[in-house]
């Protein structure tokens, strides 16, 4: 059974409540098969990930890590990573090390597992839709969204997490450039870019990062779990079979910039590894925490916005170069003979695709706005240099310089369009040249053939024996009879021909005026 037959199915004969895939947990099981009535998504995986990407479940790689700190104040100086499911379970049970009202808790998970996510489930209560939705790839594909259950709540919905999709822009060995690259740990897509036909050395991996926290009851403390990405190491790039192809990539020009302040830089001299969400989350959380720590029970969320954000600004400042260049080849030209017809519809297929990724990019945008209760609105500036930790006018300035952009790709879009009509009407010209040169040598064949045609005619009625064979007496007569014959030859020809062409264009005025008369008939 091809895939798209397997979504099909799938679609009519969804799981039953009790084969639960998120949860290993047999408590956390139950509630989730509960609250399948509230989030159909609970019902079953990404049908997508499961029979069109073969993306085995639970993912291969998952890392845990675990940072607290005493109180408020305090640094996270306390990390111990888990890379055993039941030696995390157990640390719940042990009361001291994360005992107390007061005390502060983030748990940081690299892929999501079923054994984790019951345990995170069931110790601190956590709604089953928060992994749900950094499960789902909501890239949404019209034949198989029926299927694969990617409905999201209303914006009004009161929630205790956030979840975030951004874009990590890497580069990319030439091996595995290609249309239709995904992660293989993932699924997640690696949009890559072709360029005035050829296909750019950056990807864009569709990325995630999801954040809940809740105040613990009686104290200042709160416990938070962030659900991240794991790191592209291995990619796929057909939907037959489930082949990883191990992929060496590096974050594009270096990384995002860091975005602590340039005195604290000057301290300490020091920034993210950029090798993972998790790791530069436990860099910041280690080493610069106490910028963010007023802010309370979001400030893991600030940080993560600000990580974000920060992917987001080189995002759009790779978009904005890769417009440039292509709109710098359509300037400053003499003559366009390099646009041919195959060259421009392929130019404007990449618009398409450019115009289509950044629709869904402003709609990220917007969801995070939205889930952040971020206004849409111009930022302020002024506001922002006293409150630089909050991300408020970050997103509003890439969310309108994202706009920005989209309105340049749809203007490149219709410069595109009329460069395909210059093309066109280059390729008419060009074809019309052949057509008078082929013309103008079929004319030439003609004049010769009424050169040698009455010549030939003469000799075989004539004859040319006895005394009129070439060289004798009377040879004179061949050419007295077969030269005028070769004039009324010439003459019949360029008479006939000049009255076919007054007769056409004689035809042509007079269907113009009747076209001209019609027009006045009706303006009448």
């Amino acid at each position: 059974m091809d895939p798209l037959s397997q979504l099909i199915e799938a679609h009519k004969f969804p799981c039953e409540f009790g084969d639960s895939w998120l949860t290993d947990d047999l408590y956390y099981k139950q509630i989730v098969d509960s609250l399948s009535t509230c989030d159909p998504r609970l019902r079953r995986r990404d049908p997508r990930a499961t029979f069109i990407k073969k993306i085995p479940w639970p993912l291969q790689r998952t890392r845990v890590t675990v940072l607290e700190s005493q109180a408020a104040g305090h640094s996270f100086q306390e990390r111990t990573v888990y890379n055993d499911p039941d030696t995390f379970r157990a640390s719940f049970q042990n009361t001291t090390p994360a005992s107390g009202p007061d005390r502060r808790r983030i748990i940081i998970m690299e892929g999501q597992a079923p054994a984790y996510i019951g345990t995170v489930g069931i110790e601190l209560g956590v709604h089953p839709s928060f992994f749900v939705d950094h499960e789902r790839d909501s890239n949404p594909e019209a034949f198989q969204a029926a299927a694969a259950y990617y409905s999201t709540p209303l914006p009004s919905v009161v929630k205790e997490h956030v979840t975030m999709r951004y874009y990590e822009l890497v580069y990319m060995p030439e091996h595995v450039r290609r249309f239709r690259v995904f992660c293989a740990d993932t699924g997640r897509p690696i949009s890559v870019t072709r360029v005035l036909g050829d296909f750019a050395d950056t990807g864009r991996a569709h990325r995630k990062v999801s954040v809940w926290r809740r105040q613990r009851e009686g104290g200042t403390g709160w416990d938070c779990v962030i659900v991240t990405d794991p790191p592209i190491t291995s990619v796929c790039m057909s939907y037959e079979n489930f082949i990883p192809i191990p992929l060496s990539s590096w974050p594009w020009q270096g990384g995002y910039p860091d975005f602590v302040p340039h005195q604290r830089q000057m301290r300490t001299r020091e920034g993210p590894p950029r090798t993972s969400m998790l790791d530069d989350l436990v860099f910041y959380i280690e080493k610069h925490f106490d910028l963010f720590d007023s802010i309370g029970l979001d400030a893991t969320l600030s940080l993560a916005q600000k990580i974000v954000a920060s992917h987001y600004r080189q995002h759009v400042g790779f978009i904005q170069a890769l417009i440039s260049h292509v709109e710098h080849s359509m300037s400053r030209q003499e003559n366009l003979d390099i646009f041919n017809t195959t060259t421009v519809e392929k130019q404007w297929s990449d618009v398409q695709s450019y115009e289509r990724r950044l629709s869904y990019t402003c709609l990220d945008l917007e969801s995070i706005m939205l889930q952040c209760h971020i206004p849409f609105a111009p930022p302020d500036t002024k506001a922002s240099a006293a409150n630089w930790q909050s991300s408020e006018v970050d997103f509003q300035s890439l969310y309108m310089a994202f706009k920005e952009v989209k309105q340049r790709v749809e203007l490149l879009g219709s410069s595109i369009t009329g460069l395909a009509g210059i093309a066109g009407n280059r390729q008419a010209v060009e074809e019309q040249i052949l057509s008078r040169q082929e013309a103008t040598n079929v004319k030439a064949l003609a004049i010769v053939g009424l050169l040698f045609v009455p010549l030939a005619y003469v000799t075989g009625i004539f004859g040319m024996e006895g005394p009129y064979a070439p060289g004798d007496e009377k040879f004179w007569v061949y050419w007295a009879v077969a030269l005028p014959s070769c004039a009324v030859a010439f003459i019949t020809y360029f008479v006939w021909g000049g009255y076919l062409t007054r007769s056409c264009i004689t035809t042509s005025n007079k269907s113009e005026l009747r076209r001209q008369q019609s027009r006045s008939d009706c303006v009448c």
